[in-house]
């Protein structure tokens, strides 16, 4: 039997490598390693899998916090230079008392994107995802040269907060990018105010904070509409990143594309599709949010419009998980039922090897 394997990340604990070689290893067959990210968290280490001739360059950048750290990217054979939003305002990074929802600032993707307008690049791939950020990309957009003032002509403060007095928002004099078109590879497929009320909480916003983001992003889709007309309330995968992809979309000009999709693409996905009787996919948690675009929802989505069996591996279930569960040849086994008491990856490889027994013994 042929398994093609491509998990995401389990997040804080394998990473998508780790979590496919573990499900390989515990298999009776023939195993295609594809293992998979969606814009979030693992996208650049997903790419320099898959190509490793790559090039990885370190640059200065900041956290959500505006702290300093070193980030990195990477430069394709093909000149294509990706970037991880999460390198630089990924929620990783913070523990979680420090979380910051209404001021955490996404200025380091915006330096990261200015490093990578390289020479010798092509092309600029942003994945989108895993940030502690809710401030619809104007601390990048900041880093890129763009002004945000409130209506004294004052820059407004950093993170969702300061949206709230935006009056203006004046692009900079000359492309920051060099001319080098981007694409914008979002993990969900939600709208702007989506990122504050569906995702804020995820990053410690309280009740109080949420409504203030969501009036915060409502406040900066009124700008965007009226500077662009572009209305991001209602353009699909807006609000990933919390709200980054909104921004650059407006502002740049960038498309919004699936994350997951635009890997695929790029690793031959489907004839690997094809040529499987079986994919095995997986991530931390399956809920309600897998089939919003998140990456092992649209791998699931098309095995089954391709009438192949499908084993999804999930670390935990969560909220609404069950319609995934209901779709054909579709079954969930999930580490926290199956394997309680092991650690992340021991715990996975007992779950494989069950589900794999029950469903083809």
């Amino acid at each position: 039997m042929r398994f093609l394997i491509a998990p995401t990340a389990y997040k804080g604990t394998l990473s998508p490598m780790r979590a496919a070689q573990i499900i390989a290893d515990n298999l009776v067959g023939e195993a295609d390693l594809c293992p998979i990210a969606d814009g979030g968290t693992g996208w650049l280490e997903v790419w320099g899998y898959h190509f490793p001739d790559a090039r990885r360059f370190e640059t200065d950048s900041h956290d959500a916090l505006l702290r300093p750290r070193r980030a990195e990217w990477l430069l394709l054979p093909s000149g294509a230079a990706v970037i991880e939003s999460a390198q630089a305002a990924g929620i990783h990074w913070l523990s979680p008392e420090s979380r910051a929802p209404l001021d955490a600032s996404t200025r380091g993707v915006g330096e990261l994107l200015r490093a990578a307008a390289h020479p010798e690049a092509r092309a600029l791939w942003l994945g989108l995802g895993g940030v502690a950020t809710t401030d619809a990309g104007v601390g990048a957009l900041r880093a890129l040269g763009f002004r945000l003032l409130n209506a004294q002509g004052e820059p407004i403060a950093h993170g969702g907060r300061g949206l709230l007095e935006l009056h203006a928002v004046e692009p900079p004099a000359d492309d920051p990018l060099q001319g080098k078109p981007l694409t914008l590879c979002a993990d969900v497929q939600n709208t702007l105010l989506d990122a504050a009320r569906v995702y804020g909480p995820q990053k410690g916003a309280t009740p109080e904070q949420v409504e203030t983001l969501t009036r915060a992003l409502e406040r900066f889709a009124e700008i965007a509409l009226r500077d662009t007309g572009i209305d991001l309330t209602t353009t699909l995968g807006a609000g990933a990143a919390g709200g980054l992809a909104g921004g650059l979309h407006a502002y740049l000009r960038a498309p919004i594309v699936s994350g997951v999709m635009w890997l695929l693409r790029h690793v031959d996905w489907d004839a690997r599709l094809q040529a499987a009787d079986c994919l095995i996919t997986g991530e931390g948690q399956v809920d309600a949010q897998t089939l919003m675009g998140k990456g092992v929802g649209v791998l699931i989505q098309q095995a089954v419009a391709s009438g192949k069996p499908v084993l999804a591996l999930a670390g935990r279930t969560g909220a609404g998980w069950e319609p995934l569960g209901s779709l054909p040849r579709v079954r969930v086994y999930a580490c926290a039922e199956l394997a309680p008491d092991l650690p992340p990856a021991d715990a996975l490889a007992q779950t494989t090897r069950e589900a794999v027994s029950r469903e083809f013994a």
